[in-house]
C-alpha cells in the first residue's frame, strides 16, 4: 500500500497534468483525488506500471507520472522506470511527456540520477517536487 506522501505527490502531478492539458486515464491510487469516477490501474509500459497516465486527445500526447520518496529514487526499478518512460514514444511518433513528482529535499539527488541516466535535459522530461515539510512520514499508511 502506497504512503501518505506518495498519494499527495500524485495528486500533484494530476494537477500538473490536467494544467498541461492532459485528461487523466489511468491512476494508481485513490480515484476520488482525481476524478469523480473509478479510474483504472494503468497498464504495464514495458514490464513497468506507471503511476498515473493522462492522453491530450487533440495532440495525441500521452504522459506518464511517477511519484517517488526519497528512499526509492535511486533503487533499480526507478532508473528502468525513467530509462523507459523517458525515452518512449506514442503511437503518434511522439515522444511520451513524463512527470516525476519528488520531496522537495531529493532535488538535487533526482538531478544526479538523471544525470547519471543521460536524461537531465530532455525536454519531455519535468519534475515537480513538494515541500517536506506537506509530506507525512513515510511509515503511514493510506
Amino acid at each position: 500500500m502506497a504512503s501518505k506522501a506518495h498519494q499527495l505527490i500524485l495528486g500533484v502531478i494530476a494537477r500538473r497534468m490536467r494544467i498541461n492539458g492532459f485528461e487523466i486515464v489511468f491512476f494508481d491510487g485513490k480515484s476520488a483525488m482525481v476524478s469523480t469516477t473509478k479510474l483504472p490501474i494503468p497498464p504495464a509500459i514495458k514490464k513497468h506500471r506507471p503511476d498515473i497516465i493522462g492522453i491530450n486527445v487533440s495532440s495525441k500526447g500521452i504522459c506518464i507520472g511517477e511519484a517517488k520518496t526519497d528512499l526509492d529514487l535511486f533503487s533499480k526499478r526507478t532508473k528502468r522506470q525513467f530509462t523507459d518512460y523517458g525515452n518512449l514514444f506514442s503511437k503518434s511518433n511522439n515522444l511520451c511527456s513524463l512527470i516525476i513528482g519528488i520531496p522537495e529535499s531529493s532535488e538535487g539527488k533526482l538531478k544526479e540520477l538523471l544525470k547519471e541516466l543521460d536524461l537531465l535535459y530532455k525536454e519531455n522530461i519535468s519534475y515537480i517536487w513538494i515541500p517536506d515539510e506537506f509530506l507525512n512520514s513515510e511509515e503511514d499508511e493510506v
